[in-house]
């Protein structure tokens, strides 16, 4: 699995929201992704009629895995007080690309997510 990120600061402490997204999006991330992958179950034996379905489902524990984290990154961000987070934040544009080596197929997802 690879995750490759840019983290755009604006406002008068954008470098440190910046800086801080980049240092806790990939672990909480991969950490948010594993909890919600468990909670959820992929059946490996799938006929071509539900690969759609099983790619939207890949796609959807991403999705809500992306979520949870900028969440949590925006309320870990609020509660610090050597940051005004009203006027200052990040634009982050990040990639995840996981090889499934038993299927041979790779899934791509790219977000746009905006921190204010």
């Amino acid at each position: 699995m690879i995750f490759c990120g840019i983290f755009d600061g604006h406002g008068p402490w954008g470098h440190f929201v910046a800086k801080r997204v980049r240092e806790s999006m990939p672990p909480s991330l991969l950490c948010n992704w594993q909890e919600t992958l468990s909670q959820t179950s992929l059946d490996q034996d799938v006929d071509v009629d539900i690969a759609a379905e099983k790619k939207q489902h890949r796609f959807n524990i991403w999705k809500h895995s992306y979520l949870k984290t900028c969440a949590a990154i925006d309320r870990e961000l609020k509660q610090n007080r050597k940051i005004d987070s009203f006027f200052s934040g990040t634009t982050a544009l990040s990639i995840v690309r996981q090889v499934n080596i038993t299927q041979n197929h790779l899934v791509r997802i790219i977000l746009v997510l905006f921190f204010n």
